[in-house]
Order: C-alpha cells, then sequence, then structure tokens
C-alpha cells in the first residue's frame, strides 16, 4: 500500500489548496507594493512637471526687458501658478526677488525663489 501512495504522480486536493493559499498571499501583497508604487509614481511625475513650470516662468521672467512688480495668479485647468515679484530697496541698482509657486489640486508642489537685477 506504502509503494503506491510513494509512486503516484500528481497532486492530491489539500496540496492543490494550499498551493493557491500562499499564490494568493503572495499576490495580494504584490498588488498592495504595485499600488503604493503606483501612487509614488504619479506624485513624482507631478513634482517633475511642476518643476519644469516653475522653471520656465523663471527664465521667462528673467529673459524679459520689463518686469511686473506684484502679485499674479495664472491658471491652467487644474494647476496654479502664483508670481510674487517684489523690488528690493536695499541697494542702488534694482533688484527684484521672485519666487513662483505651482499648485496641482491645491497641493503645493514647487516653490521657486529667484532674484532679476536691472542696471541702468
Amino acid at each position: 500500500m506504502i509503494k503506491i501512495l510513494r509512486n503516484s504522480s500528481g497532486l492530491s486536493f489539500i496540496e492543490l489548496i494550499i498551493t493557491l493559499a500562499i499564490l494568493g498571499i503572495t499576490m495580494i501583497s504584490f498588488s498592495s507594493l504595485l499600488a503604493n508604487t503606483n501612487k509614488i509614481n504619479k506624485k513624482s511625475e507631478l513634482q517633475y512637471m511642476a518643476t519644469l513650470l516653475a522653471q520656465s516662468y523663471m527664465e521667462r521672467i528673467k529673459a524679459s526687458d520689463t518686469i511686473n512688480v506684484g502679485q499674479t495668479v495664472d491658471s491652467l485647468e487644474d494647476t496654479k501658478v502664483f508670481v510674487d515679484i517684489v523690488k528690493i530697496d536695499k541697494y542702488k541698482c534694482n533688484i527684484y526677488r521672485i519666487i513662483i509657486e505651482i499648485s496641482i489640486c491645491d497641493e503645493t508642489y514647487e516653490k521657486l525663489e529667484g532674484y532679476k537685477i536691472i542696471y541702468k
């Protein structure tokens, strides 16, 4: 009788159930890992796009011949760009502090600060 059991090939029903349970537990842990990875990837992508947008605004302001002192807000779909330009009167030449803040869905993703000097 023992020889017959040892020579039998194939899986028993219990072995199949245990294998499926182990596979199910493994898949559940991988699915939660993939969900977290996807969430982090999306946030990283939004951070990257906000950085590019802030740098674009900063380069445009620095390259222009004129400068508009004050606060402005630009809206692009669910993205808001806050630009704050303040003149610093401490020095003889005209120095302006530029702060650009990018908010996507009411969450701030990038805040960039720079200066522009205009010699007369």
